[in-house]
C-alpha cells in the first residue's frame, strides 16, 4: 500500500499504521486465513451459474476489514471456540451481499478495478446471487448455536436494507441535514461494524457495559470508514479507489464534504452548481468541472471538515476500549481507526 496523503493533525503513528496492516493483524492471521477457507468452500455450488459467480467473487479479495474487526474483538475478549472464523465469514456474506446490491441499484460497472458482478450477469441473475449469499451467511451463522447472534445478524442485514431503502429517497437530495446523513450511515456502514464486534460479545457472553462498549467502538469506527470514504470520493486517484472521482456526486448523492460545503452557502451559488451535476452528469460532470470543484471545496475548508468529523468519530472508537484489559489484539483494534484514515481506497 502506498503512502497516502494525511492531513497534518495526525502523527506518525497513522503513516506506520498506514504502512504496515499486516502488524497490525499478525496475532490473527491464522484465523483469516481459516475464515478465508471457509469464505470460499462455501461459495462452491453443484448449480453451475452459483459456482461461477462465487469463484468470481472470490477471486475479487478485498480489504476484509470486517471479518478482521471481528476476529481482533473476539481474541480481545478472550474468546478460544471455533465460531468466530465462521461468524468472520458470515459478516464477510453479508458485506459482499450489499455490495452486489449496491452496485445493481447504481448501475456500477465496476467494483475494486474489476468488472461489477451486474455488468458480468444480468441483473436478475446479480441480485439472486446477492439473496444467495445472505441465506449462506445465515446458515452458517446457525453453527454458532446462538439466538442472540442470529438476532444481531438479523437486525443489522434490516438495517442495512432500510438504508438502501432510504437511499433511494436521498438520490438527487442536496438538502439532507447532517442528522438524516450519519443516520443513513449508521444503517449503511456503521451498523455492521458494530455488528462485527458485538458479535464477539455475544461469543463470551459479555455484560451489558461491555456489550455497550463494543458497540460504541465498532460504531464510531465505521463511521470513521464512511467519512474517509467520503473524502476520497473527492480527492482520491481513481487507479486507487477503482472507480472515477466525483463517482456519487454524478450518482446523485450528497456525501459529507458536499453537505459541509453547501451549508455555508449564503447566495446559493454553490448549490446552483451542484444541482447542474446532479440533473446532468453527463455534461456537467467532466472531469475539469470536477477538478475545479475539488479546488473550491478544498479551499473552502469542506474536505478538511470532512476529515475532522472523521477524526473525532476515531478517536471515540479508541476510547471506547478503555474498558478492556490491555493486550495485543486491543492495540490493533486501537490502531485500526488510523489504519482507516490513512488509507487510499
Amino acid at each position: 500500500m502506498s503512502t497516502p496523503e494525511i492531513p497534518n493533525a495526525i502523527d506518525a503513528k497513522v503513516r506506520e499504521a498506514a504502512l504496515s496492516p499486516r502488524r497490525l493483524f499478525a496475532n490473527i492471521e491464522d484465523r483469516l486465513r481459516e475464515s478465508e477457507r471457509i469464505f470460499r468452500e462455501e461459495l462452491a455450488s453443484p448449480v453451475r451459474i452459483v459456482d461461477e459467480i462465487g469463484r468470481f467473487v472470490g477471486d475479487a479479495g478485498g480489504k476484509r476489514v470486517r471479518p478482521a474487526l471481528h476476529l481482533l474483538a473476539s481474541r480481545m475478549l478472550g474468546y478460544a471456540g471455533p465460531h468466530d472464523v465462521t461468524l468472520a465469514a458470515v459478516l464477510e456474506y453479508i458485506h459482499s451481499a450489499t455490495l452486489i446490491h449496491d452496485d445493481i441499484i447504481d448501475e456500477a460497472a465496476t467494483r475494486r478495478g474489476r468488472p461489477s458482478v451486474n455488468y458480468r450477469w444480468p441483473n436478475p441473475v446479480s441480485v439472486l446471487f446477492g439473496d444467495f449469499l445472505y441465506a449462506q451467511a445465515m446458515r452458517l451463522a446457525l453453527r454458532a448455536e446462538s439466538l442472540a447472534v442470529m438476532d444481531t445478524l438479523a437486525n443489522v442485514t434490516l438495517r442495512m436494507v432500510e438504508g438502501e431503502l432510504l437511499q433511494t429517497r436521498y438520490v438527487g437530495r442536496l438538502d439532507l441535514t447532517l442528522d438524516e446523513y450519519f443516520d443513513l450511515v449508521e444503517r449503511k456502514t456503521s451498523g455492521l461494524f458494530a455488528g462485527c464486534c458485538v458479535l464477539a460479545g455475544h461469543l463470551v457472553r459479555a455484560d451489558d457495559e461491555r456489550m455497550r462498549a463494543l458497540e460504541t467502538y465498532g460504531r464510531n469506527l465505521g463511521t470513521a470508514f464512511q467519512c474517509v470514504d467520503d473524502v476520497l470520493d473527492v480527492v482520491g486517484d481513481p487507479s486507487r479507489l477503482g472507480k472515477p472521482a466525483g463517482a456519487d456526486l454524478l450518482e446523485g448523492k450528497a456525501t459529507l464534504p458536499y453537505l459541509l460545503w453547501l451549508r455555508d452557502d449564503s447566495d446559493g451559488r454553490r448549490r446552483t452548481r451542484l444541482e447542474r451535476i446532479v440533473r446532468k452528469p453527463e455534461a456537467e460532470g467532466s472531469e475539469a468541472v470536477r477538478r475545479e470543484l475539488r479546488e473550491a471545496m478544498d479551499r473552502d475548508g469542506a474536505i478538511d471538515a470532512a476529515r475532522e468529523r472523521a477524526r473525532r468519530a476515531a478517536g471515540e472508537a479508541r476510547d471506547a476500549l478503555r474498558l478492556f484489559p490491555r493486550n495485543e489484539a486491543r492495540e490493533s483494534l486501537e490502531s485500526l481507526p488510523d489504519l482507516l484514515m490513512a488509507r487510499d481506497r
